[in-house]
């Protein structure tokens, strides 16, 4: 092999006595250490980042990556692989991914890697296709996969360690932080937190936990999410139970399918209708309600023609930016009236076809419209091609508002009815059916809605509104279950399983320590109930949050409620905590869920293959900000004493010998 000579001030600057590499300014070379507590997709997709950018760009200084969950760490709580098969996503497998890019002639690694879907194809021979709703156990195994892939393919001087503990504490030091665990292992201290928590915890009722093989009717309450983390605390045989739910949400179908299928029951079709067949272990009735008597409206069949992209008309990224330049705004006047607009132009354009949609598009750009006149205008042009009336939201959302019935049999058959038609809208499909193709658009225009009232963007009193009235519509409408699960409901009302409650649903303890479930706005009709079962989500509020990683930064000042309104308050990316005093916390970064209310519908935490959208944006910012204080590139290539040039980053023996 050629001898190679180094000059002497070379081999000053980069080697020690011993012959080994040193570097310059060796105590900063001391390991950085980054906290990543919740490794859901959120907490994934930020250590992705991060591998995926030291891979392209070397760095002299060690990283060390703690992925801290409590429950599974990769998947998280929500996506925890135990879980039975009936709990589903409420997403097309085919929509779903944790690698910004496809797999190219490479291997797997950060940033290149198979889809949700290609992967599950690849896993299972009961694949459905592309259009298929996976198991949440599934999902679960991909982000697993997903953590294996990067783990395996990590750059040098990056390393992970996987903890599986429960953070019972976060102490704030100088320049560090210091978590301690519930199983008494050692304390970590690292240089910088990344929060991925997730949803809020609420501790399962003591009642819940005493319930299981008991016959005694008790209130029994408790958070479904606390189902996905522990399982129902219910005998298997709920036969001569009544079971209440108060929600009707997507974790209300989650716990149908747990008291149903869950109990041995099973489905089948008979002469073209979906029906239940009883196991006689499942509830001897189910009745749930909500405040406003509706089952959330369920996804249309999956016909969009592929790699269309719905371009909006006039809910536009440059219409928010010129409203928000003007500083915070009023949602309902500044912002609904073009929503409302946007959805009714696809409702027009389903319902009229292409040659009339044209002429009433023609007339419509001709005209002048603003945020007070361009739903009017709309209408108005509508009128003479026989569109008599437009989508009204919230219309769509209450349809049984200030309504009352005069029996249960005749809410029954009404919310059946509801249900129904909106199950034959959906057959036909999300693309061709006027009312489906209309709320799809709600679904594509998220991203923008964010751009309008994220962190300040509206009012106070506006932000309020939004966060209690409005974003619950516009969710309500654009984030229903798949088709099956309306099916479901109604073969399980249909042979006298279940029972929906009117609007304003109540569920009130008596002076006898029963529970009686009811309406107002249905006569003569309650019933009393063994198990309360709560399917509603709570809100994001810092100030009530049990989880000990949020509570403790909250205790100690370190997070502040945003407007009152209940999530963290942060500053834009990376997302820094502001603390009850207005400091910025640099050292820390709350991503997802817990900041939800400063920021809007961070609930869907997947990523659509080939867009680059918020959620890859969210996690590529927080690891630019997260290296910033490692030592980077290789030192510039050098010449040698024989004009041969090679990097100095090579093994340094290769050269002196």
């Amino acid at each position: 092999m050629m001898k190679v000579k180094m000059t002497e001030a070379i081999r000053k600057i980069f080697v020690n006595a011993s012959g080994r590499w040193k570097l310059p300014n060796d105590d900063k070379m001391v390991p950085e250490r980054i906290a990543i507590v919740g490794t859901g997709p959120r907490g994934i997709s930020v250590i992705e980042r991060i591998a995926s950018k030291l891979t392209e760009r070397q760095t002299l200084r060690p990283l060390v990556i703690y992925a801290i969950d409590s429950v599974e760490v990769g998947c998280g709580r929500i996506w925890r692989t135990d879980q039975p098969d009936w709990l589903i996503m409420n997403t097309r497998c085919k929509n779903a991914t944790m690698f910004p890019n496809a797999p190219d002639e490479g291997a797997w690694r950060p940033g290149y890697g198979p889809t949700f879907m290609e992967w599950w194809r690849q896993v299972d021979t009961n694949y459905p296709g592309p259009s298929g709703y996976a198991p949440r156990g599934l999902y679960g195994k991909y982000l697993k996969f997903v953590l294996d892939v990067i783990e395996l393919n990590l750059p040098d001087n990056m390393s992970l360690e996987r903890v599986q503990d429960r953070v019972v504490n976060i102490t704030e030091h100088v320049d560090q932080y210091e978590l301690t665990f519930e199983s008494g292992r050692s304390a970590l201290h690292v240089d910088r937190l990344i929060i991925c928590s997730g949803y809020p915890h609420r501790e399962k009722s003591k009642h819940a936990e005493n319930m299981a093989g008991s016959s005694v009717r008790h209130l029994t309450s408790f958070d479904i999410l606390e189902t996905f983390q522990s399982g129902l605390s219910l005998p298997l045989d709920l036969s001569e139970q009544v079971i209440g739910i108060r929600g009707l949400g997507l974790s209300f179908y989650d716990v149908l399918s747990e008291l149903t299928i869950g109990r041995g029951g099973r489905y089948v079709v008979e002469q073209g209708t979906l029906q239940y067949v009883p196991s006689g272990n499942e509830p001897k009735l189910i009745v749930a309600g909500s405040r406003g008597g509706l089952p959330l409206p369920v996804r249309g069949k999956d016909d969009r023609p592929a790699n269309l992209v719905y371009v909006p008309q006039f809910f536009t990224t440059s219409r928010v930016a010129s409203i928000r330049a003007n500083g915070p705004a009023c949602f309902r006047s500044s912002y609904l009236p073009w929503i409302t607009a946007e959805v009714n132009l696809v409702y027009v354009e389903k319902v009229l076809g292409s040659d009339q949609y044209g002429q009433f598009r023609k007339k419509l750009d001709a005209s002048e419209v603003t945020s007070d006149t361009v739903m009017h205008v709309m209408s108005q042009l509508a009128r003479p091609y026989g569109i008599d009336k437009l989508l009204d939201l919230g219309a769509l959302a209450a349809p049984f508002q200030g309504l009352s019935f005069n029996s249960q049999e005749e809410f029954r058959r009404a919310v059946v009815s509801v249900v129904g038609e909106d199950v034959a809208q959906a057959d036909r499909g999300e693309f061709n059916d006027p009312i489906k193709a209309a709320l799809d658009v709600l679904r594509h225009i998220r991203p923008i809605i964010r751009k309008a009232v994220d962190l300040g963007g509206l009012t106070r009193s506006s932000h309020h509104d939004f966060i209690t009235k409005m974003a619950r519509t516009i969710a309500f409408l654009s984030s229903g279950p798949s088709r099956t699960r309306a099916k479901q409901l109604l073969a399980l009302i249909q042979c006298g399983k279940l029972e929906l409650l009117g609007p304003s649903a109540t569920f009130r303890k008596t002076d006898e320590a029963a529970v009686v479930a009811s309406s107002d706005k249905v006569k003569d009709y309650s019933v009393e109930i063994d198990v309360l079962i709560d399917a509603y989500v709570a809100a994001p509020n810092v100030d009530l949050d049990e989880n000990p990683v949020i509570r403790s930064l909250a205790d100690a000042g370190l997070l502040r409620n945003f407007m009152g309104v209940g999530g963290a308050e942060v500053t834009s990316k990376p997302f820094h905590p502001i603390t009850v005093k207005g400091e910025v916390k640099d050292r820390i970064h709350v991503l997802g869920i817990p900041t939800e209310s400063a920021r809007w519908f961070l609930h869907v935490g997947l990523v659509e293959p080939g867009v680059w959208d918020e959620f890859i944006d969210d996690a590529d910012t927080i690891a630019n900000t997260s290296i910033q204080n490692l030592v980077f590139g290789a030192p510039e290539v050098v010449s040698f004493d024989n004009g041969l040039s090679t990097n100095c980053n090579a093994d340094p023996d290769k050269y002196l010998n």
